[in-house]
């Protein structure tokens, strides 16, 4: 073989060689890289056990969840776990002391597959009146047969909500250990635990009542007020409410330029739906201008268990109307009219008077 021969056979044998290093390289670089994702996001080798179980939470209020139309209030709820491991069964079997160690290992971790991690707690008022004024509330890790503590909610109940049963819809987020691998050397005590977690959105109903009581609403104002007088208000009150106000008393709230010695009105028992007129004495203040002036009311009763409740204000529009100008005497018609008439007839009688006159004399 010449010169040139074997030096086209080297070059060829070095460029075989660079590619064979470059493809090892590549086949170790993309081995390193597998060994590099976390198994427990794939699939697990030497798993021995596969446990079935998971957390159970359960969702409840602490104490009586009542409350009043248009009040601000709280609902307290608790979280509990009541998680179960309900079997496993052996996938892998230990062939020797260290797997047996590191299969015993697994078991014991499997059983915290009933432990709720990061539970994070929200509610929604689905068709409850009412607003929630507090954001998702963290209650932690909670392990089987463990109860939160009490997660505070508050809440403003609407002022025109109708008394009944209404549901809210409680929201969880969390997690818990689905699978355990370990791997190592037991003896030494060198164990690594590969962990795979599951997510879990769940939904839970709890309950609240809005209680039934007397409401009030006003229906109609009649009023003969002028700038310095003094006049009668009629305001007619009902009760839009579920239930009997017992003596009901409407109290006025007055500021200039009304005011009144007499700014109370017994209304007597109201049932749902009834309705009764209640009149004041009002002064006006002789500079008032005339306009619609806000008048607040508030209505003291007592409801059917015996204790005093006072409404929330009401607002009624009362106007203080322009005294009408006094018409001079001559802006009168119908005055005028008669002056004329009753000239005429003094006027006919006094010609008449002088023609007599004259013919007496001829």
């Amino acid at each position: 073989m010449n010169i040139i021969g074997k030096k086209k056979r080297n070059i060829t044998i070095i460029l075989l060689l660079i590619i064979a290093i470059i493809t090892t390289s590549q086949i170790a670089q993309a081995s390193t890289n597998t060994n590099s994702i976390p198994p427990n996001k794939w699939t697990f080798d030497d798993d021995y056990f596969t446990i079935y179980g998971s957390p159970g939470i359960v969702v409840s209020t602490i104490g009586n969840p009542e409350y009043s139309r248009d009040e601000s209030s709280s609902i307290l709820i608790n979280i509990m776990n009541q998680g179960k491991v309900l079997g496993f069964e052996s996938d892998d079997k230990p062939e020797d002391a260290n797997e047996i160690a590191l299969s015993k290992i697994e078991l014991q971790q499997e059983y915290e597959v009933t432990t709720a991690i990061g539970v994070i707690v929200s509610i929604s008022p689905m068709d409850a009146p009412l607003d929630i004024k507090t954001p998702p509330l963290s209650a932690g890790t909670i392990i089987s047969g463990q109860v939160s503590d009490p997660l505070q909610f508050d809440i403003e109940i609407w002022d025109n909500a109708k008394a009944g049963t209404y549901q809210l819809l409680v929201d969880l987020t969390y997690q818990y250990q689905e699978d355990v691998q370990v791997e190592g050397n037991a003896t030494m005590n060198e164990i690594d635990s590969n962990l795979l977690y599951k997510e879990v959105n769940e939904t839970h109903i709890i309950t609240i009542n809005v209680d039934k009581q007397a409401d009030f609403e006003y229906i109609s104002v009649e009023s003969d007020l002028l700038p310095g007088t003094s006049g009668i208000l009629s305001i007619t009150f009902k009760n839009i409410g579920e239930e009997k106000a017992i003596r009901p008393t409407a109290r006025l709230r007055l500021s200039d330029p009304l005011s009144s010695t007499d700014f109370t009105a017994y209304l007597g028992d109201m049932e749902p739906e009834d309705m009764v007129q209640a009149k004041f004495d009002i002064d006006v203040d002789k500079d008032a201008t005339p306009k619609v002036y806000s008048v607040t009311v508030e209505i003291e009763y007592e409801d059917i268990e015996g204790e005093t409740k006072i409404s929330d204000s009401i607002y009624v529009p009362v106007e203080v109307k322009e005294k009408k100008k006094e018409a001079g005497l001559f802006q009168n018609p119908i005055l005028i009219i008669g002056i004329v008439l009753i000239l005429a007839v003094l006027l006919f009688f006094f010609i008449k008077r002088r023609k007599g006159d004259r013919g007496t004399d001829k």
